[in-house]
């Protein structure tokens, strides 16, 4: 009797494969499917890999792939603007701006590239959140104060 077992990345997943050779017939074992049950589950988490920066100045981000949420709270002043800016090479994000408990002063799905400007319409904290589709790229949140005259 032969046995082999093979195990190799097909993305988002692990999948491995158990053969028993015997009589010179292929017999898929049961352990394959309790393998291939066992390893997906691996590939269901939330992936980020990349930089992020959230401080007083905004909120920013670079991923080699974001397939999960990243937020921050900024607070912000009434009149102040946000310049948004939004690249990817692949995949999407979906983009949400707004106080909580509140209609969001912006929401947007499977965004494009973008670089647009927001302004705060009452002072308070101010949740954003990135949500990634399997996506390569950067964001960033600028906060533009305010200019009194």
């Amino acid at each position: 009797m032969k046995a082999s077992l093979t195990v190799y990345f097909e993305d988002p997943f692990w999948v491995g494969v158990f053969e028993r050779i015997t009589n010179k017939t292929i017999i898929l074992s049961a352990i394959l499917m309790a393998i291939c049950l066992l390893l997906s589950g691996c590939g269901g988490k939330s992936t980020f890999d990349g930089s992020r920066t959230s401080d007083e100045t905004g909120f920013r981000m670079e991923y080699r792939i974001l397939d999960k949420e990243e937020s921050a709270e900024m607070k912000l002043t009434e009149g102040d603007q946000i310049q948004v800016h939004i690249s990817h090479t692949t995949g999407n994000v979906d983009v949400t701006v707004g106080q909580n408990g509140e209609e969001p002063i912006y929401k947007g799905t499977k965004q494009e590239n973008a670089d647009f400007i927001l302004t705060v319409p009452r002072t308070g904290c101010y949740h954003v959140s990135v949500t990634g589709h399997r996506a390569k790229g950067e964001v960033s949140f600028t906060r533009i104060p305010l200019k009194e005259e």
